[in-house]
C-alpha cells in the first residue's frame, strides 16, 4: 500500500507542478480504421475448409495540453478497437521540454516498449490457437504489468551516446492477497523493467537494436518461479528494403500454470512505389506445468511462416492479399486441428 500511496502523491503532484490549470495550448485529434475482407482456413485435422468474413474498426481520440512551463500533459481513450466495442481510457502522460517523458497509470512496461518491430505477414489469416499451447506468440511474451505504475523515457541521445534511449518502468498491485495451490489462478503483484534502443548508420543502411528485460512477482505460493523475460532485437533499413530479426526467453505465469520458454522472429519487407512485399516466419517454444511443478514436460510448439502484398490504392485505402502456414505441438504431439494454411483477401480504410 505503502507504494501507491507514494506513486499516488507523485501523480498529484508531479501534475501539479505541471500548472495545468495554467495551459497555454490544448489541442485534440481523431484516428481509426476498418478493416473488411474474407479469410479461408484449411486445418491439417481434414476438416472442411472455412470462408469467413473479418470486419474490424478503431477508433481513437487523442487530447494534450501545453502547460505555460512547456510540459506536454497527453491522455486519450479508444471508442472501438478492432471489432469490440469497448471505451479504453489511457494513463497520463507527461511529456517535459528536454524530450524525457513520464507516463502514469497503465504505463505499460519499459521492456515492451524497446521490442524491434520484426517485418511479417500482413492481414488477418490464422489458424487459432488452443488455450493448452503456452509457447510464446511474441517477443513481448511475459513483459506484464499492473495499471498502477510509471514508465520513465529519457531525451534522445541520452547519456550522451548518439541514438541511445532507454526507459525504465515499476508497477505495484502488493493489495492483492495471497493464495496457494497448484488450481488457483496467479495475478500479478509487482514488475520493473528495462529497455534499452540503439540506432546507428552502417554504409547505407541505417540499424536499430532493442532489448529489455521484465521481471514479475506473482501471489501464489506454490508457483516455484516468478516472471524474468528478456529479450533482443535487430532491424536494418538498406533503402526500400527491410529486415529484421529478434529472441525472447525466460520464465512466465499465466492463469495456473507456469512455463519456460522462447520465441525467434525473423522477416524482411520491400516497399516498391505504391505495393509492400512482406514475409516472415517465427517459432517458439515452452515447457509448462502445473504451478509448483518441475518444468519435465515435452514441449508445446508453434511454427508460423507467412507472406503479403500491401497496395495503396489511394490516400488512406489499403488492399492486402496474405497467406499464413501454422504447425502446432501440444506437449510434443502434432495438433492438426489448430495447424495448416490461411489466407486472407481484404482491404483497410484509415483517417
Amino acid at each position: 500500500m505503502k507504494k501507491e500511496l507514494l506513486l499516488a502523491t507523485a501523480l498529484v503532484s508531479t501534475v501539479g507542478l505541471a500548472g495545468i490549470a495554467q495551459a497555454a495550448d490544448s489541442r485534440g485529434s481523431t484516428s481509426g480504421h476498418v478493416r473488411v475482407g474474407v479469410e479461408g482456413e484449411n486445418a491439417d485435422s481434414g476438416a472442411d475448409d472455412t470462408v469467413a468474413n473479418h470486419q474490424k474498426a478503431n477508433f481513437s481520440v487523442s487530447i494534450s495540453d501545453v502547460t505555460d512551463s512547456g510540459i506536454t500533459v497527453a491522455t486519450g481513450f479508444t471508442l472501438a478497437d478492432e471489432g469490440g466495442s469497448e471505451v479504453d481510457v489511457s494513463g497520463l502522460t507527461l511529456t517535459f521540454t528536454d524530450g524525457s517523458s513520464l507516463q502514469l497509470v497503465e504505463a505499460g512496461s519499459a521492456s515492451a516498449a524497446h521490442a524491434v518491430s520484426v517485418p511479417g505477414a500482413g492481414g488477418e489469416q490464422g489458424i487459432a490457437n488452443t488455450s493448452a499451447n503456452r509457447a510464446p506468440t511474441a517477443l513481448t511474451m511475459g513483459a506484464g504489468s499492473d495499471v498502477i505504475g510509471f514508465d520513465y523515457q529519457t531525451v534522445e541521445d541520452a547519456f550522451g551516446i548518439e541514438g541511445f534511449r532507454a526507459n525504465a518502468s515499476a508497477s505495484f498491485n502488493s493489495d492483492v492477497g495471497t493464495t496457494a495451490g497448484s488450481t488457483k489462478t496467479v495475478t500479478l503483484e509487482n514488475s520493473y523493467a528495462v529497455g534499452v534502443t540503439y540506432v546507428t548508420t552502417a554504409g547505407d543502411s541505417t540499424i536499430t537494436l532493442g532489448a529489455g528485460y521484465n521481471q514479475a512477482d506473482y501471489n501464489n505460493g506454490t508457483a516455484t518461479k516468478d516472471g524474468a523475460v528478456y529479450h533482443l532485437g535487430a532491424t536494418a533499413v538498406t533503402g526500400d528494403l527491410t529486415v529484421g530479426a529478434g529472441f525472447m526467453s525466460g520464465d512466465y505465469l499465466a492463469e495456473n500454470r507456469q512455463m519456460s520458454g522462447s520465441y525467434v522472429a525473423l522477416g524482411a519487407k520491400y516497399v516498391s512505389d505504391d505495393i509492400t512485399f512482406n514475409v516472415g516466419m517465427t517459432t517458439s517454444d515452452a515447457k509448462d506445468e502445473a504451478l509448483g511443478v518441475n518444468a519435465t514436460s515435452s514441449e508445446d510448439s508453434i511454427d508460423k511462416v507467412g507472406a503479403s502484398i500491401d497496395y495503396v490504392v489511394s490516400d488512406g485505402v489499403t488492399a492486402t492479399v496474405g497467406y499464413t502456414n501454422v504447425d502446432a505441438k501440444d506437449e510434443g504431439t502434432d495438433d492438426a486441428t489448430h495447424s495448416g494454411a490461411a489466407w486472407y483477401v481484404g482491404a483497410t480504410v484509415s483517417f
